[in-house]
């Protein structure tokens, strides 16, 4: 597809260095973290507070001497529904033993007690308190700022380049071109084009389209985790940390309807369908202060935002619903980052390094920003010394005047109509027809910066819709009403290109 804005980067602010780091999630900072520490000349680019900043629940690990790093991968190969990637599997698990070590070497400081959440069979969820993401996100951050790592705020619009990453073009105040080596997304997932989403409005996902109109192939993007619970009408998410200590989930009979503890597909499903049902769905915190649980210590940003809300959790119970919240497919990659465009490479929630199979298992994510971080940051630095800067500029001009038809909430709506937690082949169609027809214009767009955002995430929809559709069959948090079961011949991964 080329390239979508209108540019000239002779005329252009500009600057030069070896790597870009888009994203200042985990994944983010821990790549430009070590490529900082091996002595690389990296940039940050990011557009603010991502997801890590909101994880509450905790990164999974298996330290614990009565633990195993064999039940770790059990227990995620069970959610994974057949299609984790057992080579990338065993570089996380057995990995992360020693990223743990670094993430608390970089000055995060862990509870002293680990807990259990859906899809574990040990309690081996490191937590601070319910703010780990937040904890996790600001070490990094002084650590990022002690090592004097240069940060840029702005927005990725283009790759320059054809067959290698040869610079970006950003947009902060205006359009700038940095011109580089090396180009690591970082950029997050893309949950945000549902309807009803617990993501930040900054994460769109929009960087998965970029690198579509590239070439780039999309790796298994119909696989999205909708969290089982987020306050009703909000995109406030109450960590499955809760239902972890015993928080039970309820209609408004208070009468329980499934096991908190079963993999987040299975929960958020019985919920959905309770919901479609005409009942209301709660989750009852009430009674565990009788446990000895004090929800103000143990759970203090789910009690803070709450109370702020209106709701007494110690003394009600909560309105709650399903809401799109991780992305698991993403663009492919391998053990190392490495996509199929030479010197690009991709990491956290926007890749897809295949250990989450069908299903994320709870409080993998982190983990995996943590630990392919770390190799991706490995294989930049080696990388490096084989690579040469270009002196090319680069230039692109197309007419356009018209503007979109439909607008991000219009996608949003279609999405979550047509791809929500319950699919089937005549909406799929109907929703990949209406997207193409809203597309079918998009070289006459006027070439503006909000124009490239929704044409992006538009591409990245499509994918997810085209591959939801290919995919015939119900495989973990893929659920189609047409067919409910799993499918021997589509034990494999899907493949989007444009």
């Amino acid at each position: 597809m080329g390239y979508f804005l209108n540019f000239d980067t002779h005329f252009l602010p500009s600057e030069k260095v070896d790597v870009v780091v888009c994203g200042s999630g985990i994944a983010g900072l821990t790549t430009a973290i070590v490529l900082k520490e091996l002595g690389t000349d990296v940039l940050l680019l990011t557009r603010g507070i991502g997801n890590t900043y909101y994880s509450q629940g905790g990164i999974a690990c298996a330290l614990h001497p009565q633990d195993s790093a064999y039940l770790h991968m059990v227990d995620t190969q069970r959610a994974g529904r057949g299609l984790c990637r057992d080579e990338a599997l065993r570089v996380l698990i057995e990995e992360g033993v020693q990223r743990m070590a670094d993430l608390e070497r970089w000055g995060v400081r862990f509870d002293p007690e680990t807990t259990i959440e859906g899809g574990h069979s040990y309690p081996r969820v490191f937590k601070v308190e319910d703010y780990t993401g937040k904890a996790i996100y600001q070490a990094l951050w002084r650590r990022a700022e002690e090592l004097g790592i240069k940060v840029l705020m702005g927005e990725l619009q283009e790759v320059l380049g054809k067959d290698q990453v040869q610079g970006i073009l950003t947009y902060g105040d205006g359009l700038r071109f940095i011109r580089s080596k090396c180009l690591v997304l970082a950029t997050g997932g893309a949950a945000s084009m549902f309807l009803y989403t617990s993501n930040p409005v900054n994460v769109r996902g929009d960087a998965l389209g970029i690198v579509m109109r590239k070439g780039v192939a999309i790796e298994n993007p119909e696989f999205v985790q909708f969290h089982p619970t987020v306050v009703h009408n909000t995109s406030i998410l109450v960590s499955e940390a809760v239902r972890g200590e015993g928080a039970l989930l309820v209609d408004q009979k208070g009468e329980r309807f499934v096991d908190e503890l079963q993999p987040r597909d299975v929960v958020a499903r019985a919920i959905y369908k309770k919901i479609k049902e005409g009942h209301r769905v709660f989750l009852d915190m009430r009674h565990l202060k009788e446990k000895g649980v004090d929800l103000q210590r143990r759970f203090p940003t789910v009690y803070r935002m709450l109370r702020e809300r209106g709701y007494d959790p110690e003394r009600e119970p909560i309105p709650v619903s399903p809401a799109a919240h991780y992305f698991i497919g993403g663009i492919k990659v391998d053990l190392w980052g490495r996509t199929s465009m030479e010197s690009l490479y991709a990491v956290g929630e926007c890749a897809c390094t295949g250990v989450h199979g069908a299903n994320r298992l709870a409080s993998n994510s982190l983990l995996e920003g943590l630990v392919f971080g770390y190799r991706t940051a490995v294989r930049v630095y080696h990388d490096l010394k084989f690579l040469r800067f270009s002196d090319a500029e680069f230039k692109h001009q197309r007419e356009g005047s018209l503007e979109p038809t439909y607008d991000f909430e219009s996608l949003k709506r279609l999405m979550w109509e047509y791809c929500g937690l319950e699919r089937e082949e005549s909406g799929l169609t109907h929703a990949i027809e209406t997207l193409r027809g809203w597309l079918s214009e998009w070289e006459r767009w006027k070439a503006t910066v909000e124009n490239r955002q929704l044409l992006d995430i538009s591409l990245t929809a499509l994918a997810t819709l085209s591959c939801a559709l290919w995919r015939r069959e119900s495989r973990g948090v893929h659920y189609r009403r047409d067919y409910t079961y799993e499918r021997e011949n589509y034990r494999r991964d899907s493949l989007f290109l444009i």
